[in-house]
């Protein structure tokens, strides 16, 4: 019995001697440089079946990118895997695998990493974005240029546009008052400035310079493109070379007379006037010329292009009814009146030649 005895705890002790020395899993790599950029499998193969294990190493030197079973810092075994590791920095790494619960581990497995490399490839769960910058343009150059009247008619420029050409010269009539530049850059990217005056009136008799700037977008280069336009002089001239009045047969117009009494009938309420300006630039408005009385005055306003004004003024006046009648009955007897003389003047010249015969 004894020996039955001693024989069973010699047996107990040796089962329990094995289980704890089976170790959780063993752990293996298959390459042996592995450098800084390297990508590198670890491979574990469970040799004891438990719940819980935990996998140790630096992960200031490596990070985990891939595994195949339910491995990673904290995983249920259910069986052999591989874990795929990135090296990010050189030094010693330290993989060990132990049984959580029981603290039984597996023999550590120690790798090196060198630095003997230049180039790291990107995380694959990171997009690399390259910026790229783009050189600035020094180029202050026009690439066209225009010049139109307030009407839209083209502005002929002397000489022709060309980008190197920086003064140009124009001529427009009195009558053009505004002018539109229109001017495009070679580089969209540049500043373009077109001087105030560039939508101001015009100086009549006067050139009117206006400056067109533009600076590269380095901001390195700058030059001016200027355009003179002169505007030709305005006209002065406010008089009339004309006029004639329908309702007064008897009215003569003067030069440098500027005011005139002009006999109507009573009848006529308004003149019919026609008239024409020494300057085919002047303009004429009337005034006063309706309703027409006794003593009304109708005016008669000329300006000229350049602002200057003359006026002139038809003094109004009416037949009475008896200037009429007196002008009627001298019309009358005027017949009577030279049949007399006559009578008169045939007795005097009869006497005369009497008198001689005697």
């Amino acid at each position: 019995m004894k020996r039955f005895l001693k024989g069973l705890v010699v047996a107990i002790t040796l089962m329990f001697a094995c289980t704890i020395s089976v170790k959780a899993a063993t752990l293996s790599v298959a390459e042996s440089d592995i450098k800084v950029g390297d990508t590198f499998t670890l491979t574990i193969s469970k040799t004891n079946e438990r719940s819980e294990y935990e996998l140790d190493y630096n992960e200031s030197l490596i990070e985990k990118r891939s595994h195949t079973g339910n491995y990673g810092n904290v995983s249920s075994v259910t069986g052999d895997g591989t874990v795929t590791f990135y090296a990010k920095s050189s030094g010693t790494v330290t993989f060990s695998f132990s049984d959580k619960s029981e603290q039984d581990s597996t023999d550590p497995i120690t790798i090196t990493i060198n630095a003997n490399t230049t180039v790291q490839p990107p995380a694959p769960t990171s997009a690399v974005t390259t910026t790229t910058q783009t050189q600035k343009s020094n180029n202050a150059n026009l690439s066209s240029l225009h010049v139109t009247d307030s009407d839209g008619n083209e502005v002929l420029l002397s000489p022709s546009f060309s980008p190197s050409t920086y003064e140009y010269s124009s001529v427009v009539d009195a009558t053009i008052r505004t002018i539109n530049v229109d001017a495009t850059m070679e580089d969209s990217h540049a500043n373009l400035v077109i001087s105030n005056n560039a939508t101001e009136e015009l100086v009549a008799g006067e050139n009117n310079k206006i400056t067109i700037t533009v600076t590269a977008e380095d901001g390195t280069s700058k030059k001016a493109y200027v355009i003179n336009i002169r505007r030709e002089a305005l006209t002065v001239d406010a008089t009339l070379k004309s006029l004639s009045i329908k309702e007064c047969n008897d009215f003569k117009f003067e030069e440098d007379k500027f005011s005139y009494n002009v006999k109507i009938a009573n009848s006529v309420k308004k003149l019919t006037l026609d008239y024409e300006t020494s300057s085919s630039d002047a303009t004429v408005s009337v005034s006063g010329n309706e309703d027409l009385k006794n003593g009304s005055k109708v005016k008669i306003l000329v300006t000229a292009q350049d602002g200057t004004k003359r006026q002139y003024v038809l003094n109004i006046v009416k037949e009475s009814s008896t200037t009429k009648k007196a002008n009627n009955v001298i019309a009358e007897k005027n017949p009577l009146i030279i049949m007399a003389l006559s009578i008169v003047a045939f007795g005097l010249i009869g006497g005369i030649v009497y008198v001689i015969k005697k």
